[in-house]
């Protein structure tokens, strides 16, 4: 009688053994699940925040275009820091704060803190006042630059301006196609400017565009 009654306690000691072991294998399951589908909606999440920055800066886009076209002419020869506007390419400027190392490099004050975030530059650059869309949503601020060597009329510094006029009916007319030189009278009014946005969505996300334009 004692050795079955003993026999029996070790089976049942036994089988709590393994139903610990399976409790603790199903629940590492669990929290492994768990943590999936977190991650799972983390990056669905951060994935829209970005398209959402992304949208937003087009339209901050569109309001650059809108202020070049404002400000056509003479007004666009000179430098307009208050604007976020710059006659000239400067080839230093490194939009992002990330894509060089130089000293000499020009970076550009988007957080509004006179480039404080940055650190082994030349120069700050200002961009455009800040943009609230989307209900305040989103933010963004925009800066454009001629695609000049330098200030002044097109028809006397070196800029980038198309190989065919405005009135070229070639089947390539709508082509990005440019040379760099004095304009002449028939292309003076067609430049090209640079604009670059960063955005900043809900949720902080940031995205950045560039748009190449022919006014």
């Amino acid at each position: 009688m004692s050795r079955r009654l003993a026999a029996r306690t070790r089976q049942r000691g036994m089988s709590l053994l393994f139903a610990l072991l399976a409790l603790a294998a199903l629940s590492l399951a669990a929290v492994g699940l768990v943590r999936s589908v977190e991650t799972g909606s983390l990056v669905i999440g951060n994935i829209g925040f970005k398209q959402d920055a992304t949208a937003a800066a087009s339209q901050a886009a569109e309001a650059a275009i809108t202020w070049l076209r404002a400000n056509a002419g003479a007004n666009l020869q000179t430098d307009r820091p208050a604007s976020g506007y710059y006659a000239a390419s400067r080839d230093a400027l490194d939009v992002t704060g990330q894509g060089s190392t130089a000293a000499n490099r020009a970076v550009v004050d988007w957080a509004g803190n006179q480039c404080s975030n940055y650190d082994g530059f030349g120069s700050c650059v200002t961009p455009s006042a800040e943009l609230s869309l989307n209900g305040g949503a989103n933010r963004a601020r925009y800066l454009i630059t001629r695609l000049c060597v330098s200030e002044g009329d097109p028809a006397a510094v070196d800029c980038a301006f198309p190989l065919r006029s405005a009135t070229s009916s070639g089947s390539n007319k709508g082509v990005v196609d440019y040379k760099v030189g004095k304009a002449v009278v028939a292309v003076s009014t067609l430049q090209y400017y640079r604009i670059v946005v960063r955005s900043l969505s809900a949720r902080g996300t940031v995205a950045f565009t560039e748009t190449i334009v022919q006014l």
